[in-house]
Protein backbone atom coordinates (compact mmCIF):
# COMPACT_ATOMS: atom_id res chain seq x y z
CA UNK A 1 0.00 0.00 0.00
CA UNK A 2 1.59 3.57 -1.50
CA UNK A 3 2.56 5.63 1.82
CA UNK A 4 0.89 9.12 1.97
CA UNK A 5 2.25 11.83 -0.03
CA UNK A 6 1.71 14.31 3.25
CA UNK A 7 5.63 14.40 3.53
CA UNK A 8 5.91 13.24 7.05
CA UNK A 9 4.72 16.50 9.08
CA UNK A 10 4.79 14.05 12.15
CA UNK A 11 8.30 13.03 12.02
CA UNK A 12 9.32 16.67 11.63
CA UNK A 13 7.22 17.64 14.51
CA UNK A 14 8.92 15.12 16.92
CA UNK A 15 12.44 15.41 15.04
CA UNK A 16 12.13 19.50 16.15
CA UNK A 17 11.20 18.40 19.76
CA UNK A 18 14.45 15.98 19.58
CA UNK A 19 16.58 18.59 18.32
CA UNK A 20 15.04 21.77 20.64
CA UNK A 21 16.40 19.69 23.58
CA UNK A 22 19.89 18.80 22.16
CA UNK A 23 21.10 21.97 20.63
CA UNK A 24 23.44 23.50 22.73
CA UNK A 25 22.22 27.01 24.50
CA UNK A 26 23.56 30.16 22.26
CA UNK A 27 26.87 31.59 23.62
CA UNK A 28 26.30 34.90 24.91
CA UNK A 29 29.70 36.02 23.80
CA UNK A 30 29.24 35.24 20.15
CA UNK A 31 30.35 37.70 17.89
CA UNK A 32 28.23 40.03 15.75
CA UNK A 33 27.73 38.73 12.34
CA UNK A 34 28.49 40.51 9.31
CA UNK A 35 25.79 42.79 7.47
CA UNK A 36 27.69 41.55 4.10
CA UNK A 37 29.01 38.23 3.17
CA UNK A 38 32.14 37.81 1.44
CA UNK A 39 32.92 33.98 1.17
CA UNK A 40 34.53 30.92 -0.92
CA UNK A 41 33.75 27.96 -1.10
CA UNK A 42 36.43 26.39 0.52
CA UNK A 43 37.68 22.88 -0.78
CA UNK A 44 41.37 23.26 -0.01
CA UNK A 45 43.52 21.72 -2.92
CA UNK A 46 41.05 19.23 -3.87
CA UNK A 47 37.10 19.74 -4.99
CA UNK A 48 34.11 19.21 -3.76
CA UNK A 49 33.61 15.47 -4.76
CA UNK A 50 36.39 14.31 -2.49
CA UNK A 51 37.50 17.06 -0.49
CA UNK A 52 35.99 14.76 2.76
CA UNK A 53 38.35 12.19 2.05
CA UNK A 54 41.81 14.26 1.42
CA UNK A 55 43.86 15.40 3.74
CA UNK A 56 44.20 19.46 3.48
CA UNK A 57 47.40 19.32 5.79
CA UNK A 58 48.15 22.99 4.38
CA UNK A 59 44.38 24.53 6.01
CA UNK A 60 45.37 26.71 7.99
CA UNK A 61 47.60 28.52 5.87
CA UNK A 62 45.04 28.45 2.91
CA UNK A 63 42.14 30.01 5.06
CA UNK A 64 44.67 32.47 6.52
CA UNK A 65 45.43 33.27 2.67
CA UNK A 66 41.22 33.68 1.85
CA UNK A 67 41.18 36.36 4.97
CA UNK A 68 43.91 37.91 3.76
CA UNK A 69 41.88 37.96 0.46
CA UNK A 70 39.45 40.12 2.39
CA UNK A 71 36.56 37.55 3.03
CA UNK A 72 34.93 37.10 5.97
CA UNK A 73 33.47 33.71 5.39
CA UNK A 74 33.38 29.92 3.90
CA UNK A 75 31.16 27.78 2.40
CA UNK A 76 31.89 24.17 2.92
CA UNK A 77 29.62 22.14 0.73
CA UNK A 78 28.09 18.59 2.83
CA UNK A 79 27.57 15.93 0.63
CA UNK A 80 24.81 13.67 2.34
CA UNK A 81 26.09 10.36 1.30
CA UNK A 82 29.57 10.44 2.70
CA UNK A 83 28.35 11.89 5.70
CA UNK A 84 25.82 9.22 6.00
CA UNK A 85 26.22 5.93 3.66
CA UNK A 86 23.44 4.16 5.51
CA UNK A 87 19.72 4.90 5.50
CA UNK A 88 18.16 1.61 6.58
CA UNK A 89 19.72 1.44 8.89
CA UNK A 90 20.55 5.25 9.32
CA UNK A 91 24.88 5.69 10.18
CA UNK A 92 27.39 7.80 9.94
CA UNK A 93 30.64 8.43 8.53
CA UNK A 94 32.99 9.49 11.70
CA UNK A 95 35.80 11.28 9.47
CA UNK A 96 33.69 13.16 7.69
CA UNK A 97 32.24 14.87 10.82
CA UNK A 98 35.91 14.61 12.52
CA UNK A 99 37.30 16.52 9.51
CA UNK A 100 33.93 19.05 9.75
CA UNK A 101 34.92 19.92 13.27
CA UNK A 102 38.61 20.39 11.93
CA UNK A 103 37.71 22.94 9.49
CA UNK A 104 35.23 24.95 12.03
CA UNK A 105 37.95 24.93 14.40
CA UNK A 106 40.52 26.23 11.94
CA UNK A 107 38.12 28.58 10.19
CA UNK A 108 37.26 30.23 13.44
CA UNK A 109 41.47 30.78 14.44
CA UNK A 110 41.20 32.77 11.22
CA UNK A 111 38.34 34.80 12.26
CA UNK A 112 35.65 32.85 9.18
CA UNK A 113 32.90 32.54 9.56
CA UNK A 114 30.99 29.05 8.03
CA UNK A 115 28.21 28.66 5.88
CA UNK A 116 27.45 24.90 4.60
CA UNK A 117 25.61 23.84 1.70
CA UNK A 118 23.97 20.75 2.61
CA UNK A 119 22.69 17.82 0.83
CA UNK A 120 25.20 17.86 -2.32
CA UNK A 121 24.89 14.44 -4.70
CA UNK A 122 28.19 13.45 -5.41
CA UNK A 123 31.17 12.03 -3.91
CA UNK A 124 32.79 9.41 -4.03
CA UNK A 125 32.12 7.20 -1.03
CA UNK A 126 30.64 4.48 -3.45
CA UNK A 127 31.44 2.92 -6.86
CA UNK A 128 27.92 3.72 -7.59
CA UNK A 129 26.40 7.60 -8.26
CA UNK A 130 24.27 9.01 -4.87
CA UNK A 131 22.00 10.35 -7.14
CA UNK A 132 18.75 8.46 -6.89
CA UNK A 133 18.55 9.17 -3.68
CA UNK A 134 17.34 12.29 -4.13
CA UNK A 135 14.39 10.91 -6.28
CA UNK A 136 13.37 8.52 -3.78
CA UNK A 137 12.83 11.51 -0.78
CA UNK A 138 9.56 11.49 -3.41
CA UNK A 139 8.10 8.29 -1.87
CA UNK A 140 10.22 6.83 0.74
CA UNK A 141 9.03 7.39 3.66
CA UNK A 142 12.22 5.25 5.66
CA UNK A 143 14.65 7.65 3.54
CA UNK A 144 12.72 10.61 4.40
CA UNK A 145 13.35 10.14 8.15
CA UNK A 146 17.33 9.49 7.41
CA UNK A 147 16.89 12.93 5.74
CA UNK A 148 16.10 14.58 8.65
CA UNK A 149 18.32 12.72 10.83
CA UNK A 150 20.99 13.94 9.02
CA UNK A 151 19.76 17.41 8.51
CA UNK A 152 19.63 17.42 11.92
CA UNK A 153 22.67 15.70 12.93
CA UNK A 154 24.77 18.43 10.64
CA UNK A 155 22.47 21.28 12.57
CA UNK A 156 23.78 19.88 15.58
CA UNK A 157 27.53 19.51 15.08
CA UNK A 158 27.40 23.28 13.14
CA UNK A 159 25.40 25.15 15.61
CA UNK A 160 27.66 24.23 18.28
CA UNK A 161 30.39 26.86 16.86
CA UNK A 162 30.26 30.60 17.25
CA UNK A 163 31.15 30.97 13.88
CA UNK A 164 28.54 28.94 12.06
CA UNK A 165 26.44 31.60 10.40
CA UNK A 166 23.45 29.82 8.49
CA UNK A 167 23.41 27.05 5.56
CA UNK A 168 21.13 26.48 2.37
CA UNK A 169 19.80 23.90 -0.05
CA UNK A 170 19.90 24.21 -3.93
CA UNK A 171 17.48 23.30 -6.04
CA UNK A 172 20.46 21.53 -8.24
CA UNK A 173 20.88 18.69 -6.08
CA UNK A 174 17.90 17.50 -6.52
CA UNK A 175 17.40 18.07 -10.16
CA UNK A 176 18.75 14.67 -11.86
CA UNK A 177 15.22 13.66 -11.23
CA UNK A 178 13.36 16.13 -12.98
CA UNK A 179 15.87 15.32 -16.13
CA UNK A 180 15.12 11.38 -15.28
CA UNK A 181 12.29 10.44 -15.46
CA UNK A 182 10.68 11.85 -18.65
CA UNK A 183 13.04 9.74 -20.13
CA UNK A 184 12.95 7.13 -17.66
CA UNK A 185 9.22 6.77 -17.47
CA UNK A 186 7.32 8.49 -20.26
CA UNK A 187 4.69 7.21 -21.74
CA UNK A 188 3.96 3.91 -20.24
CA UNK A 189 2.57 1.78 -17.02
CA UNK A 190 5.92 2.28 -15.59
CA UNK A 191 4.79 6.03 -15.58
CA UNK A 192 1.26 5.66 -14.76
CA UNK A 193 3.15 4.05 -11.69
CA UNK A 194 5.92 6.54 -10.88
CA UNK A 195 3.30 9.04 -11.11
CA UNK A 196 0.75 7.25 -8.56
CA UNK A 197 4.24 6.29 -6.16
CA UNK A 198 5.28 9.91 -6.10
CA UNK A 199 2.07 11.51 -5.44
CA UNK A 200 1.85 13.56 -8.86
CA UNK A 201 -1.07 11.99 -9.71
CA UNK A 202 -2.41 13.33 -6.17
CA UNK A 203 -0.96 16.95 -6.82
CA UNK A 204 -2.80 17.22 -10.24
CA UNK A 205 -5.99 16.15 -8.06
CA UNK A 206 -5.63 18.42 -5.82
CA UNK A 207 -5.15 21.63 -8.52
CA UNK A 208 -6.43 20.75 -11.62
CA UNK A 209 -9.49 18.95 -13.40
CA UNK A 210 -9.62 16.08 -15.57
CA UNK A 211 -10.60 18.29 -18.87
CA UNK A 212 -7.65 20.96 -18.15
CA UNK A 213 -5.35 18.01 -17.52
CA UNK A 214 -6.38 16.08 -20.72
CA UNK A 215 -5.86 19.58 -22.52
CA UNK A 216 -2.38 19.37 -21.09
CA UNK A 217 -1.62 15.75 -22.29
CA UNK A 218 -3.26 14.06 -25.00
CA UNK A 219 -6.73 15.58 -26.11
CA UNK A 220 -7.33 12.31 -28.28
CA UNK A 221 -7.28 9.86 -25.81
CA UNK A 222 -8.04 11.63 -22.93
CA UNK A 223 -7.87 10.32 -19.28
CA UNK A 224 -10.86 8.45 -17.35
CA UNK A 225 -9.31 9.00 -14.30
CA UNK A 226 -6.59 10.56 -12.71
CA UNK A 227 -5.06 7.10 -11.65
CA UNK A 228 -4.78 6.66 -15.68
CA UNK A 229 -1.54 9.97 -15.68
CA UNK A 230 1.76 9.23 -16.16
CA UNK A 231 5.19 10.89 -15.93
CA UNK A 232 5.17 12.75 -19.25
CA UNK A 233 7.91 13.84 -21.79
CA UNK A 234 10.14 16.97 -21.97
CA UNK A 235 8.34 17.02 -25.21
CA UNK A 236 4.72 17.53 -23.98
CA UNK A 237 2.57 20.82 -23.05
CA UNK A 238 2.17 18.47 -19.80
CA UNK A 239 5.86 19.05 -18.62
CA UNK A 240 4.90 22.53 -17.17
CA UNK A 241 2.78 20.56 -14.27
CA UNK A 242 6.04 18.34 -13.63
CA UNK A 243 7.77 21.26 -13.01
CA UNK A 244 5.08 22.31 -10.58
CA UNK A 245 4.51 19.80 -9.00
CA UNK A 246 8.61 19.31 -8.43
CA UNK A 247 8.54 23.02 -7.12
CA UNK A 248 5.94 22.07 -4.45
CA UNK A 249 8.01 19.27 -3.63
CA UNK A 250 11.45 21.38 -3.14
CA UNK A 251 8.85 23.68 -1.08
CA UNK A 252 7.83 21.36 1.18
CA UNK A 253 11.56 19.32 1.35
CA UNK A 254 13.09 22.98 2.44
CA UNK A 255 9.61 23.58 4.66
CA UNK A 256 9.99 20.70 6.67
CA UNK A 257 13.90 20.32 6.42
CA UNK A 258 13.19 23.39 8.61
CA UNK A 259 11.98 21.89 11.61
CA UNK A 260 14.97 20.28 12.20
CA UNK A 261 17.18 23.03 11.11
CA UNK A 262 16.17 26.50 11.62
CA UNK A 263 16.93 29.05 9.11
CA UNK A 264 17.80 26.58 6.60
CA UNK A 265 17.73 28.72 2.87
CA UNK A 266 17.58 27.25 -0.43
CA UNK A 267 19.72 27.94 -3.42
CA UNK A 268 16.30 28.67 -5.73
CA UNK A 269 16.38 28.36 -10.08
CA UNK A 270 16.44 31.74 -11.15
CA UNK A 271 16.61 29.98 -15.29
CA UNK A 272 13.35 29.84 -16.94
CA UNK A 273 12.77 26.22 -18.72
CA UNK A 274 10.99 26.20 -21.96
CA UNK A 275 7.96 23.84 -22.82
CA UNK A 276 5.56 23.50 -25.63
CA UNK A 277 2.68 25.88 -25.13
CA UNK A 278 -1.02 24.53 -25.84
CA UNK A 279 -0.87 26.72 -29.11
CA UNK A 280 2.01 24.73 -30.16
CA UNK A 281 4.63 27.86 -29.10
CA UNK A 282 7.39 27.54 -27.21
CA UNK A 283 6.75 28.69 -23.44
CA UNK A 284 8.49 29.48 -20.43
CA UNK A 285 8.09 28.00 -17.04
CA UNK A 286 9.05 29.87 -13.82
CA UNK A 287 10.43 28.84 -10.50
CA UNK A 288 9.02 31.77 -8.51
CA UNK A 289 6.89 29.88 -6.37
CA UNK A 290 10.10 28.39 -4.61
CA UNK A 291 11.38 32.07 -4.05
CA UNK A 292 10.48 33.01 -0.53
CA UNK A 293 12.51 29.73 0.63
CA UNK A 294 9.99 28.97 3.48
CA UNK A 295 10.64 30.46 6.44
CA UNK A 296 14.43 31.54 5.30
CA UNK A 297 15.77 35.00 5.97
CA UNK A 298 17.09 35.18 2.56
CA UNK A 299 17.20 33.65 -0.47
CA UNK A 300 19.95 32.19 -1.94
CA UNK A 301 20.61 31.92 -5.99
CA UNK A 302 23.62 31.41 -8.26
CA UNK A 303 23.98 33.97 -10.61
CA UNK A 304 26.15 33.78 -13.93
CA UNK A 305 26.69 36.59 -15.96
CA UNK A 306 25.32 34.70 -19.25
CA UNK A 307 21.68 34.78 -17.63
CA UNK A 308 19.42 36.57 -19.90
CA UNK A 309 21.46 36.46 -22.91
CA UNK A 310 21.30 33.96 -25.86
CA UNK A 311 24.43 32.10 -26.68
CA UNK A 312 27.63 32.73 -28.73
CA UNK A 313 27.42 36.74 -27.00
CA UNK A 314 30.18 38.30 -25.96
CA UNK A 315 29.84 41.07 -23.33
CA UNK A 316 31.10 44.07 -21.66
CA UNK A 317 31.16 44.82 -18.18
CA UNK A 318 28.52 47.45 -18.33
CA UNK A 319 25.79 45.04 -20.40
CA UNK A 320 25.86 42.38 -18.08
CA UNK A 321 25.82 44.75 -14.76
CA UNK A 322 22.63 46.27 -16.11
CA UNK A 323 21.20 42.53 -16.91
CA UNK A 324 22.29 41.58 -13.32
CA UNK A 325 20.18 44.51 -11.59
CA UNK A 326 17.02 43.82 -14.00
CA UNK A 327 17.15 39.98 -12.60
CA UNK A 328 17.90 40.68 -8.86
CA UNK A 329 15.17 43.26 -8.83
CA UNK A 330 12.78 40.54 -10.06
CA UNK A 331 13.77 37.59 -7.76
CA UNK A 332 12.87 40.63 -5.31
CA UNK A 333 9.25 40.97 -6.62
CA UNK A 334 8.46 37.06 -5.41
CA UNK A 335 10.62 36.56 -2.53
CA UNK A 336 8.74 38.63 -0.19
CA UNK A 337 11.89 41.32 -0.18
CA UNK A 338 14.06 38.98 1.43
CA UNK A 339 17.89 40.00 1.38
CA UNK A 340 19.47 37.70 -1.71
CA UNK A 341 22.56 35.88 -1.02
CA UNK A 342 24.53 35.09 -4.42
CA UNK A 343 26.46 31.62 -2.99
CA UNK A 344 28.07 31.13 -6.46
CA UNK A 345 28.65 34.57 -8.50
CA UNK A 346 30.50 33.19 -11.91
CA UNK A 347 31.67 36.17 -13.28
CA UNK A 348 32.98 33.49 -16.07
CA UNK A 349 32.39 29.38 -16.28
CA UNK A 350 34.32 27.36 -18.47
CA UNK A 351 32.28 24.09 -17.79
CA UNK A 352 32.39 21.53 -20.25
CA UNK A 353 28.86 21.58 -22.10
CA UNK A 354 28.27 25.65 -21.41
CA UNK A 355 31.01 26.46 -23.77
CA UNK A 356 28.13 28.34 -25.34
CA UNK A 357 26.83 30.78 -22.64
CA UNK A 358 27.48 34.28 -23.12
CA UNK A 359 30.74 34.93 -21.24
CA UNK A 360 32.59 38.99 -20.38
CA UNK A 361 35.25 39.78 -22.98
CA UNK A 362 38.36 38.50 -20.54
CA UNK A 363 39.51 42.31 -20.49
CA UNK A 364 35.69 43.08 -18.96
CA UNK A 365 35.78 40.73 -15.68
CA UNK A 366 37.80 43.02 -13.14
CA UNK A 367 35.91 46.10 -14.77
CA UNK A 368 32.30 43.30 -13.88
CA UNK A 369 33.65 43.25 -10.40
CA UNK A 370 34.62 46.56 -9.68
CA UNK A 371 30.92 47.98 -10.35
CA UNK A 372 29.47 45.76 -8.20
CA UNK A 373 29.51 47.02 -4.66
CA UNK A 374 26.33 49.20 -5.02
CA UNK A 375 24.03 46.33 -6.53
CA UNK A 376 25.29 43.75 -3.54
CA UNK A 377 24.34 46.61 -0.85
CA UNK A 378 21.20 47.19 -2.19
CA UNK A 379 19.61 43.41 -3.04
CA UNK A 380 21.91 40.99 -1.23
CA UNK A 381 23.37 40.17 2.30
CA UNK A 382 26.49 38.95 0.09
CA UNK A 383 28.21 36.62 -2.46
CA UNK A 384 30.23 33.67 -2.95
CA UNK A 385 33.14 32.54 -5.16
CA UNK A 386 32.67 28.74 -6.51
CA UNK A 387 36.29 28.46 -7.67
CA UNK A 388 38.73 30.20 -5.45
CA UNK A 389 41.60 27.95 -6.05
CA UNK A 390 41.47 26.26 -9.74
CA UNK A 391 40.89 22.61 -8.84
CA UNK A 392 41.36 19.31 -11.30
CA UNK A 393 38.05 16.82 -11.74
CA UNK A 394 40.20 14.30 -9.42
CA UNK A 395 38.13 10.91 -10.34
CA UNK A 396 40.21 9.07 -7.49
CA UNK A 397 38.97 8.10 -3.49
CA UNK A 398 41.39 9.29 -1.24
CA UNK A 399 43.16 10.45 -3.13
CA UNK A 400 45.93 12.22 -0.27
CA UNK A 401 45.41 8.56 1.48
CA UNK A 402 43.79 10.48 4.79
CA UNK A 403 42.17 7.14 5.57
CA UNK A 404 44.44 5.47 5.09
CA UNK A 405 44.59 2.55 2.57
CA UNK A 406 40.75 2.64 2.07
CA UNK A 407 39.52 2.74 -1.52
CA UNK A 408 43.06 1.36 -2.90
CA UNK A 409 44.00 -2.21 -3.30
CA UNK A 410 47.05 -2.90 -1.92
CA UNK A 411 50.20 -5.13 -2.11
CA UNK A 412 53.49 -4.78 -0.06
CA UNK A 413 52.76 -0.91 0.42
CA UNK A 414 50.88 0.34 3.60
CA UNK A 415 50.03 4.21 4.42
CA UNK A 416 52.86 5.87 6.97
CA UNK A 417 53.48 9.12 8.37
CA UNK A 418 56.33 10.70 6.39
CA UNK A 419 57.33 15.04 6.72
CA UNK A 420 54.21 15.40 8.17
CA UNK A 421 51.82 13.94 5.89
CA UNK A 422 50.38 10.29 5.36
CA UNK A 423 51.92 8.88 2.51
CA UNK A 424 51.46 5.38 0.70
CA UNK A 425 54.72 3.66 1.25
CA UNK A 426 55.59 0.92 -1.81
CA UNK A 427 58.12 -1.42 -1.10
CA UNK A 428 59.98 -3.37 -3.86
CA UNK A 429 57.83 -4.98 -5.70
CA UNK A 430 54.17 -3.28 -4.37
CA UNK A 431 51.66 -2.12 -5.83
CA UNK A 432 48.79 -0.36 -5.29
CA UNK A 433 45.19 0.03 -7.02
CA UNK A 434 42.23 1.71 -7.64
CA UNK A 435 38.95 0.54 -9.76
CA UNK A 436 37.50 3.56 -11.49
CA UNK A 437 34.60 1.60 -13.54
CA UNK A 438 31.81 3.94 -12.06
CA UNK A 439 33.20 6.79 -11.83
CA UNK A 440 32.25 10.27 -13.58
CA UNK A 441 35.56 10.51 -15.87
CA UNK A 442 35.85 11.48 -19.33
CA UNK A 443 33.01 13.89 -19.45
CA UNK A 444 34.94 16.69 -20.91
CA UNK A 445 36.70 14.44 -24.01
CA UNK A 446 39.85 15.53 -23.12
CA UNK A 447 43.18 13.78 -22.82
CA UNK A 448 43.82 12.32 -19.39
CA UNK A 449 46.34 13.98 -16.83
CA UNK A 450 48.18 12.12 -14.15
CA UNK A 451 49.56 13.98 -11.16
CA UNK A 452 51.07 12.82 -8.12
CA UNK A 453 54.34 13.63 -6.10
CA UNK A 454 56.85 10.47 -5.47
CA UNK A 455 59.90 10.14 -3.36
CA UNK A 456 62.96 7.81 -2.89
CA UNK A 457 66.11 7.63 -0.52
CA UNK A 458 67.54 6.00 -3.25
CA UNK A 459 67.29 5.71 -6.87
CA UNK A 460 64.00 3.67 -7.91
CA UNK A 461 61.53 3.45 -10.51
CA UNK A 462 57.59 3.43 -10.97
CA UNK A 463 55.63 2.11 -13.30
CA UNK A 464 52.13 3.48 -13.68
CA UNK A 465 49.20 1.68 -15.66
CA UNK A 466 46.12 3.60 -16.36
CA UNK A 467 44.30 0.83 -18.55
CA UNK A 468 46.11 -0.41 -21.64
CA UNK A 469 48.91 2.11 -21.60
CA UNK A 470 51.82 1.97 -19.13
CA UNK A 471 54.27 4.57 -18.53
CA UNK A 472 57.33 4.66 -16.18
CA UNK A 473 59.13 7.11 -14.17
CA UNK A 474 62.27 6.78 -12.30
CA UNK A 475 62.44 8.50 -8.64
CA UNK A 476 64.94 9.74 -6.60
CA UNK A 477 64.46 11.98 -3.80
CA UNK A 478 61.01 14.31 -4.08
CA UNK A 479 59.76 15.58 -6.94
CA UNK A 480 55.92 16.34 -8.62
CA UNK A 481 55.33 14.41 -11.67
CA UNK A 482 52.80 15.41 -14.59
CA UNK A 483 52.14 12.27 -17.37
CA UNK A 484 49.48 12.78 -20.04
CA UNK A 485 48.42 9.26 -20.80
CA UNK A 486 45.99 10.89 -24.28
CA UNK A 487 42.65 9.93 -24.64
CA UNK A 488 41.13 6.44 -24.09
CA UNK A 489 38.78 4.63 -21.83
CA UNK A 490 40.24 3.03 -18.52
CA UNK A 491 38.53 1.40 -15.34
CA UNK A 492 41.35 1.26 -12.91
CA UNK A 493 44.84 3.15 -11.78
CA UNK A 494 47.88 1.36 -10.81
CA UNK A 495 51.13 1.91 -9.69
CA UNK A 496 53.79 -0.86 -9.70
CA UNK A 497 57.38 0.26 -7.55
CA UNK A 498 60.83 -1.11 -8.24
CA UNK A 499 62.58 0.38 -5.40
CA UNK A 500 60.55 1.62 -2.50
CA UNK A 501 58.98 4.46 -3.31
CA UNK A 502 56.40 7.39 -1.02
CA UNK A 503 53.30 8.61 -2.94
CA UNK A 504 51.22 11.16 -2.24
CA UNK A 505 48.63 13.88 -4.02
CA UNK A 506 46.89 11.39 -6.57
CA UNK A 507 45.28 13.72 -9.56
CA UNK A 508 43.58 11.89 -12.30
CA UNK A 509 41.81 14.10 -14.34
CA UNK A 510 40.75 15.25 -17.20
CA UNK A 511 39.39 19.34 -16.47
CA UNK A 512 40.54 21.93 -14.91
CA UNK A 513 38.20 24.82 -13.47
CA UNK A 514 39.25 27.90 -13.94
CA UNK A 515 37.95 30.99 -11.76
CA UNK A 516 41.23 33.52 -12.46
CA UNK A 517 41.95 33.70 -8.81
CA UNK A 518 44.72 31.61 -8.14
CA UNK A 519 45.71 28.02 -9.72
CA UNK A 520 46.26 24.54 -9.23
CA UNK A 521 49.84 25.58 -7.30
CA UNK A 522 48.62 28.05 -5.89
CA UNK A 523 50.06 31.41 -8.13
CA UNK A 524 47.89 34.23 -8.51
CA UNK A 525 45.65 35.05 -11.68
CA UNK A 526 44.26 37.97 -13.33
CA UNK A 527 40.39 38.34 -11.59
CA UNK A 528 42.39 38.26 -7.88
CA UNK A 529 43.00 42.18 -8.19
CA UNK A 530 39.51 42.56 -8.98
CA UNK A 531 37.87 40.52 -6.14
CA UNK A 532 40.37 42.12 -3.53
CA UNK A 533 39.07 45.50 -4.68
CA UNK A 534 35.48 44.59 -4.57
CA UNK A 535 35.91 42.99 -0.54
CA UNK A 536 37.41 46.14 0.13
CA UNK A 537 34.66 48.29 -1.45
CA UNK A 538 32.08 46.22 0.22
CA UNK A 539 33.42 47.50 3.73
CA UNK A 540 34.78 45.85 7.17
CA UNK A 541 33.49 42.61 7.73
CA UNK A 542 31.06 43.61 11.05
CA UNK A 543 29.20 46.22 11.49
Amino acid sequence: MRRKKRFYRAICTCMAAVMAAMAPLPACAKPQEPDMWKSVTYVSDAWVVNFWNTESDHMEEELAQIAADGFNSIILVIPWREFQPGTSPVSYNPYAFEKLERVMAAAQGQGLWVQARIGYTWDYYAQESSASRFGDLLWDGQLQEAWLDYAGKLYQALSSHDNFSGAFLTWEDFWNYVEDAPIRFAPSPAGVREAERTGFQDYLKSRYTLDMLNSYFNPEAPFSDYGSVYIPGKDSPAFKLFYEFYDDFLIRLLRDTQQVFPDLSMEVRLDMDTVEGLDGTKAAVTHFSTFPCGDAPYTSLMYSVSMGFGQDKLLTAKEAVAMMEDRLDEVKAYNQGKPIFIDQLLYMDITPGFERNAQLYPEERNGYLAALPDILRKYTNGYGIWTYRNYANNCLYNSQFALGEKGWDCLRSQVVERGGSRQMRLQSGGRITQSLALRNIGRAGNASHLRFTAGSDKPAALTISLGPVEKRVQVQGKKQYDLDFGMLDYSKLAFRADGEVYLDNIYLYDFVQDGQLYGQDGEELGCLKGVRELNRELGPTSP
